[in-house]
């Protein structure tokens, strides 16, 4: 009785965290179709469409968006809540650049920023992807390795500064001026999307 009640004391204010965290994200974060263009320019929007990070058929709710208040202040990065030991899916092909994969631990502390675990994949156009707070020794991948889309690079986890087990993804450009952070579209089974936070999106595969 004792062990199932310290469970529900540690899930609810978990569920607490997480309701707040989506909360103001939804205040926060624009994830609308439109954001980064005029509502007559979407159409012709051109981006690369990628494919959401997990196995087709699972579904997984996002809470955090771009420019999130809590961890994505002036950052286009996306937070995906995923139990430890999730299949991470590549969401475009490319070469890995970076892996690490040594940190064991995670939390919300100073001590823990900077120490997450993690896989970065460039593109054809130069871009990155970004996955993060990959789990200990969770990589299936190493650098050079060339990926396909949808294939399984690792495992998700709540290494570095994390409230609980997701993975954070976002993309970048090295440009003249600096980074680039990229606004990234995504197959879903509602269609082509933005993502916006307080949502759950189902991975397909393209036709």
């Amino acid at each position: 009785m004792k062990a199932a009640s310290g469970r529900f004391l540690f899930l609810y204010p978990m569920k607490l965290l997480i309701l707040w965290l989506v909360l103001a994200s939804l205040l926060s974060s624009c994830g609308k179709q439109f954001h980064f263009a005029s509502i007559e320019s979407y159409a012709n929007d051109s981006s690369f469409v990628y494919r959401l990070p997990y196995e087709k058929g699972k579904s997984h709710f996002l809470v955090q968006g771009y420019n999130s208040i809590f961890s994505h202040r002036g950052r286009l990065a996306l937070d995906f809540k995923m139990n430890r030991g999730t299949p991470v899916l590549a969401a475009r092909e490319g070469i890995v650049t970076r892996v690490v994969q040594d940190y064991e631990k995670g939390g919300i502390g100073k001590r823990y920023a900077g120490k997450a675990n993690l896989i970065v994949i460039r593109h054809i156009d130069s871009s990155q992807a970004y996955y993060g707070h990959i789990s200990f020794h969770g990589s299936l991948v190493k650098v050079g390795d060339s990926i396909a889309q949808g294939q399984v690079i690792g495992y998700s986890g709540s290494t570095g500064f994390s409230a609980f087990p997701h993975l954070h993804f976002s993309v970048w450009q090295t440009t003249s001026m600096g980074r680039k952070q990229l606004p990234t579209r995504f197959l879903t089974g509602k269609g082509i999307l933005y993502l916006k936070p307080g949502n759950w999106y189902k991975a397909v595969d393209f036709k």
